[in-house]
């Protein structure tokens, strides 16, 4: 990001989804692309100028950014990076349990009560920025074999997730849902819409999508109303 290139790069590309509506970008991960920019110069360049322009361009003048943050979140000066965090789920495998996973706090670097505060770049403060966890997709290493993070056994999470049964899978959407509710309110489970998917193997499927399977989408996982479940108890 230290790079001129990659911030007018960033900002095209940011500029072009907010002119087509997208009040929300994901930056990606940050701590790979930061090695060579002390203070978040870059990055502090390159948002502000997207911000500057989605206060002329944006639907509400308003555009929320976030990104990967395995260190808790980025902070210089007191100043907040970002408008909310984000990090995969770091879902554990339960030893002697095959395939079973459950979520828990301080497992490898998982984000879980290690969410930074500071200043927004809205201009409220905070101890601790609400964040997102996600079902994490990146690829497979000895797929149903126990393994460590990033893995869940051999899979990365949204593989692993698509995997089960389809009543497991439903279970354990509320399972997660609640239990990053009542573990740490400022977290909030992203549902897993649309996702990449690595089985392992040739007959394995390749793309999740949490649509009710039909005609339209016979590729469907049935997790449309789960989520809608979830979403309306918990309003």
């Amino acid at each position: 990001m230290s790079l001129l290139e990659t911030r007018m790069w960033f900002y095209f590309l940011a500029a072009s989804y907010l002119d087509v509506g997208i009040e929300a970008i994901h930056f990606g991960q940050v701590g790979l692309m930061d090695n060579n920019d002390p203070g978040h110069a870059g990055w502090l360049d390159m948002l502000g100028r997207v911000r500057a322009y989605a206060h002329q361009h944006a639907r509400r003048h308003l555009v929320l950014c976030d990104a990967h943050t395995p260190t808790g979140g980025y902070v210089e000066n007191g100043h907040l990076l970002f408008d909310v965090h984000a990090f995969p789920l770091r879902i554990v495998g339960v030893t002697n349990e095959p395939y079973k996973g459950i979520l828990q706090v301080g497992y490898a670097d998982s984000i879980f009560k290690r969410s930074k505060g500071g200043i927004t770049p809205s201009g409220w403060s905070c101890e601790h920025l609400p964040y997102l966890v996600e079902f994490d997709n990146f690829g497979s290493h000895n797929p149903g074999k126990p393994s460590q993070s990033p893995f869940i056994w051999g899979w990365d999470e949204i593989t692993w997730f698509a995997l089960m049964p389809e009543a497991d899978r439903n279970q354990w959407l509320h399972y997660a849902w609640n239990w990053v509710k009542d573990t740490d309110p400022i977290g909030h489970l992203e549902m897993p819409g649309s996702r990449v998917l690595r089985a392992g193997n040739p007959d394995g499927p390749r793309w999740y999508w949490a649509n009710t399977r039909s005609a339209a989408c016979p590729g469907g996982f049935n997790t449309e109303q789960t989520i809608k479940e979830i979403w309306q108890a918990d309003r």
